[in-house]
């Protein structure tokens, strides 16, 4: 089994620097987890985007990850809100927690870091695992469209430039990516400056890879890993999922 470690999941701070920005499915996950009904579990946590104001809304929430110091940046930040959600290192995997639970999510594309179709499928199998009767999976993923890739394979970018809501530094993040069609991965290359007000830049370089999953493969997948019954909906607002460029949010259940 292989999978992605990559610099910025290794240094925490680092990730928050990157993502910081990022809030497209908060009111998604955040809602979907404080109306669960039960415990809540969110795959791939890294240091609370989603789960720290999801268990400030009440959800009854833990969190595994693989990366120590990212749960360790995760605890600190939830401890200045009063807050102590049930944190754990664990590989998505192959992990045994002794809950079982109403609602779990792999949020941000996080299932994708497993680069094998096996690694995917044994992801799918360990969550059903831990699964209350009657809960759900729910996860997002991006719709591999042939015509973005062709248009942006190798192509620099200017990602994002945006004020850090806490450092109020100036951060640029810059980017390559390269997908191989065969294999159906794809590896970006990112640089992210950091400007802050008071000091000289900061240059942060890194790489990850992650592999893509087809709409039919997915639910190939999810029946191989014991769900009978599975949707797809086109992005965070619950749409039909009709075109190539929405994103795929699935929800599925264990019988």
């Amino acid at each position: 089994m292989s999978y992605a470690h990559t610099t910025p999941y290794f240094d925490a701070e680092l990730y928050d620097l990157s993502y910081a920005w990022y809030d497209a499915d908060r009111a998604f996950y955040v809602g979907e987890s404080s109306r669960a009904g039960g415990p809540v579990l969110e795959v791939g946590c890294g240091s609370g985007r989603l789960l720290i104001p999801a268990a400030a809304a009440g959800a009854d929430i833990d969190g595994i990850d693989l990366e120590p110091a990212m749960l360790d940046l995760l605890r600190a930040k939830a401890a200045r809100a009063g807050l102590t959600p049930h944190v754990a290192q664990a590989d998505m995997r192959d992990f045994t927690l002794p809950r079982r639970y109403a609602l779990i999510t792999i949020p941000f594309r996080a299932l994708l870091h497993n680069l094998t179709a096996e690694d995917q499928l044994a992801t799918l199998r360990c969550c059903r695992e831990h699964l209350a009767p009657g809960g759900r999976l729910l996860l997002n993923l991006f719709f591999p469209s042939m015509a973005f890739i062709q248009a942006k394979d190798g192509v620099p970018q200017l990602e994002r430039e945006f004020t850090h809501p806490e450092s109020m530094a100036l951060v640029k993040m810059e980017s390559t990516t390269h997908y191989d069609r065969v294999r159906q991965t794809l590896t970006t290359d990112r640089t992210v400056t950091e400007t802050p007000a008071s000091s000289a830049p900061r240059v942060h370089r890194y790489a990850f890879t992650l592999r893509w999953i087809w709409k039919a493969e997915m639910e190939l997948l999810l029946r191989a890993a014991g769900f009978e019954r599975f949707e797809v909906r086109g992005g965070f607002e619950g749409a039909p999922f009709e075109r190539d460029d929405q994103e795929m949010v699935w929800t599925a259940w264990r019988e």
